[in-house]
């Protein structure tokens, strides 16, 4: 036991003088990229070898441990580090599944260290990824969508342009999805997210097992530019929007004639409306009270009066529905400030607790535009 101990070190002794340049450069490396190697490497001979061969020697970091013992994303890191500080004689990298072992601020610093921002990079690299952190932190100039078709393969450029840009850093995750629907709002998001749990929980395949992503295009006149991006690579995409106000008359004509599809609520009505008019009188009184307990009820006993012209209160909408007062809930609900159910988490709770759950109970009309959308997520 004291020879081998006695050997590794004199063997270290050896090394450090004929490679301290090169481990030098090993060690700089892993310190740039946040490797914990210590401050000074040795190459030494493996403990564990009983003979010489080509895995006798091995680097150890300054606590003697072999740099083997690290783990798949640091040894992964480290060694394309080291590319970059040969890219003179190996120019050329190939990374497969980019995103393996590392998590998401170490993918950023692996980018980062092949040069994928800098202009023009030192190296040229073919990475694969399924990381919507990884296509974050990339150009839609640097991106390719790579689809296996029966006669071959196809690439498709995503592209450059602010549209392109901003659509990869808002929503990258819809490039590595196999259907999108593009919603107008956050609360369209929330209501598919919702139904969704809901069905999924009485048995049905959940959205996310169907590979879809939803995608909040922000506002009735951002939906197409968004929608377009991912049309023109080839992706099955959908809108879903109000149609209390109009987009883009030509932008949409385009969208539908390129196979675009579109869902929108009834004539002149916003999602709001679609729901307090579609929902059964139970539901009515469920998604009311759930806004009592979010906003309190003197708001919204405020915001019932305000859209009745003070013909109506909270006292009295909690009696019998009549169609003027589920008008009044969808104009108060959907108010400018302080909207009932705008966000992503409050409507999807609404749509999982009380939406859902009224499926078979709802209009004809609105049960059959949701039944239209899941049937499109569902590929139907």
């Amino acid at each position: 036991m004291y020879r081998g101990r006695d050997a590794r070190k004199a063997f270290g002794d050896l090394a450090d003088a004929q490679l301290g340049e090169t481990l030098k450069i090993v060690a700089d490396t892993a310190r740039e990229l946040g490797i914990p190697a210590g401050e000074k490497l040795k190459a030494m001979l493996d403990a564990h070898s009983v003979s010489f061969s080509g895995g006798t020697v091995a680097l150890h970091g300054d606590d003697g441990i072999p740099l083997r013992a690290l783990g798949v994303g640091s040894t992964r890191l480290l060694v394309a580090g080291l590319q970059r500080r040969a890219a003179q004689e190996s120019s050329v990298l190939l990374i497969d599944e980019l995103e393996h072992g590392l998590e998401p601020h170490r993918i950023i610093r692996l980018l980062g260290s092949i040069g994928a921002k800098e202009n023009p990079p030192p190296i040229q690299a073919f990475l694969t990824t399924h990381s919507p952190v990884a296509l974050r932190e990339l150009r839609g100039d640097q991106l390719w969508v790579l689809r296996k078709l029966a006669a071959g393969h196809k690439l498709d450029l995503v592209g450059a342009g602010d549209q392109i840009q901003g659509t990869i850093r808002v929503h990258p995750e819809a490039f590595l999805s196999h259907s999108v629907l593009v919603c107008e709002g956050a609360s369209e998001v929330g209501l598919m997210r919702g139904l969704d749990l809901c069905f999924a929980a009485q048995g049905a395949t959940s959205l996310n097992a169907r590979g879809v992503a939803l995608v909040d295009a922000g506002g009735v006149n951002k939906i197409y530019g968004r929608a377009n991006v991912l049309l023109n690579l080839g992706f099955r995409i959908a809108t879903l929007r109000d149609d209390d106000v109009q987009p883009d008359v030509g932008e949409e004509a385009l969208f539908t004639f390129q196979n675009g599809r579109l869902f929108k609520w009834a004539a002149g009505q916003a999602l709001e409306q679609a729901i307090f008019l579609g929902v059964s009188d139970t539901a009515v009184h469920q998604l009311l009270e759930r806004a009592v307990e979010l906003h309190g009820e003197g708001l919204i006993d405020e915001h019932i009066r305000a859209a009745s012209q003070n013909a109506l209160a909270l006292a009295v909408c909690r009696g019998p529905v009549t169609p003027w007062s589920r008008q009044t809930l969808a104009t108060a609900a959907k108010g400018k400030k302080n909207a009932w159910f705008k966000t992503v988490s409050w409507m999807e709770d609404a749509a999982r607790d009380i939406i859902g759950p009224d499926f078979q109970n709802m209009s004809a009309d609105f049960r059959g535009n949701i039944a239209a959308l899941f049937d499109w997520c569902h590929g139907v």
